[in-house]
């Protein structure tokens, strides 16, 4: 997709045709072409404190291994034995220093390395050599606590790859002392709809808040009665900020103002606000960011996106609108990945990560919001998006899929350049818009060529 000043040309390049949504031919392709060709996020590293413990994770098709060696390093296995092919680890995480087969018994260390054939010397030639049958490896790097993996090797390193992301990465995490953990258990789920439609839902729509969740509206989980309480001011807005790069990340930021403000410029950081956190904390928090990282940090109500192509992310506050009477605002910072399962069915896994500095009742609290909220479980949010999803598969199921096409001018030419804005990458003013559906299907499209334009 690129931008084109035509309305014939415009309708073009902005819409997808729908068959990328149900075709498991198209899905087979991004495989190739766009998984394989990214770096993907699965999990942290707070999951493996230890030497010898594994998760287990996927990686677009392929299941892997996530492990922590004897010393130390982390490594990402394809959990497929050399031999025949049969599937290594069956439990989802546990700590192991080998990992043997269930069908002829061939070992391997945790680092991939073939260590133990049954009936080596009496069975197989003199020449047989192990080192022949380690498990296939993905790369491997660890930001900041984020292990990303890929089967590239022709990629950039993953710095590179989150391009003008890494910035916002940096001040979300920079913002509470730039220690977080994963608290809790990740939880899985399984939707119905293709990976591509969660996804972008995540890079930045707030086109479908009114509707799909005005229930949430109804029972006052949004409003100025929640900003109100933290900030103490007159009639509040929430300012939209939508920033989309190169790479197809995306971070889409709401900002409490004053009514009437069209921009950040008006806030006063003097005294920094950092919403769903304790104030006692704030003075702590300050210290600990550069004076950008405050102006991108402060008054910031929610922020969500994606990293390119499938780890999505949001960072909001509720209060006892769905916790316990007398619960003060409380933040959450969910992570998700969102693997296909095939064209027309999704697995959503869902980390919630908090601050290691904070109080242990503050992160029970975090993680509660989080799971009543944005998780399988819960009681608002994921079931109203989680049902608009299966209704898109059931309407794009037929064989007259391709009679229509998905579009994304929303908010195409309106957007107002956000000059004041803290961080890169081509940010916005505008609260309606699918600018950054825009960056994440450019991306798409040019990995997956011309035949899906």
């Amino acid at each position: 997709m690129t931008e084109a000043p035509e309305w014939e040309s415009v309708q073009r390049r902005y819409r997808i045709d729908r068959r990328a949504y149900v075709d498991d031919d198209v899905l087979d392709r991004e495989y190739r072409r766009v998984f394989r060709r990214s770096w993907q996020l699965l999990g942290f590293a707070s999951e493996l404190p230890d030497p010898g413990d594994y998760v287990v994770r996927r990686m677009g098709n392929d299941g892997v291994i996530v492990t922590r060696d004897e010393h130390g390093e982390f490594h990402v296995l394809l959990n497929s034995c050399s031999h025949r092919g049969t599937q290594l680890c069956r439990a989802t995480f546990g700590n192991a220093a080998h990992y043997r087969c269930s069908y002829h018994g061939w070992t391997f260390a945790n680092d991939g390395r073939l260590v133990g054939v049954p009936g080596i010397r009496a069975s197989y030639p003199r020449d047989f050599r192990k080192e022949c049958y380690d498990l296939p490896s993905a790369r491997v790097e660890c930001y900041r606590g984020f292990v990303f993996a890929t089967w590239a090797t022709d990629i950039p390193e993953l710095v590179d790859y989150l391009g003008d992301f890494r910035w916002y990465l940096d001040a979300m995490l920079d913002l509470a002392g730039g220690e977080w953990e994963v608290y809790g258990p990740p939880q899985r789920s399984v939707m119905t709809g293709n990976w591509k439609v969660v996804t972008d839902n995540f890079a930045g729509d707030g086109y479908h808040m009114q509707t799909t969740h005005q229930s949430a509206f109804d029972m006052g989980i949004y409003g100025d009665t929640l900003a109100g309480g933290t900030l103490g001011r007159g009639a509040l807005d929430l300012l939209a900020v939508n920033m989309g790069t190169d790479e197809g990340h995306t971070l889409r930021a709401g900002y409490v103002v004053t009514k009437g403000e069209e921009s950040l410029a008006g806030r006063d950081l003097s005294h920094p606000v950092y919403i769903g956190y304790p104030r006692e904390a704030w003075d702590g928090f300050s210290a600990a960011q550069t004076p950008e990282q405050i102006r991108f940090n402060s008054h910031c109500e929610v922020a969500h996106g994606v990293v390119f192509p499938n780890a999505a992310f949001l960072s909001v506050s509720h209060d006892n609108a769905i916790g316990r009477p007398g619960d003060p605002l409380t933040r959450y910072v969910v992570w998700r990945v969102h693997n296909p399962i095939d064209a027309r069915h999704t697995e959503c896994t869902y980390w919630t990560l908090v601050p290691r500095a904070m109080s242990e009742e503050w992160k029970q609290r975090s993680y509660a919001y989080q799971a009543r909220s944005q998780s399988a479980g819960g009681i608002l949010f994921e079931m109203d998006d989680f049902e608009n999803f299966s209704r898109i598969d059931a309407a794009m199921g037929g064989d007259h899929v391709d009679s229509a096409l998905t579009d994304f001018t929303l908010g195409l030419g309106l957007g107002v350049p956000a000059t004041d804005f803290p961080g890169p990458g081509s940010a916005q003013y505008i609260t309606l818009s699918e600018h950054n559906q825009r960056a994440f299907y450019r991306r798409w499209s040019d990995l997956m060529g011309e035949e899906e334009r």
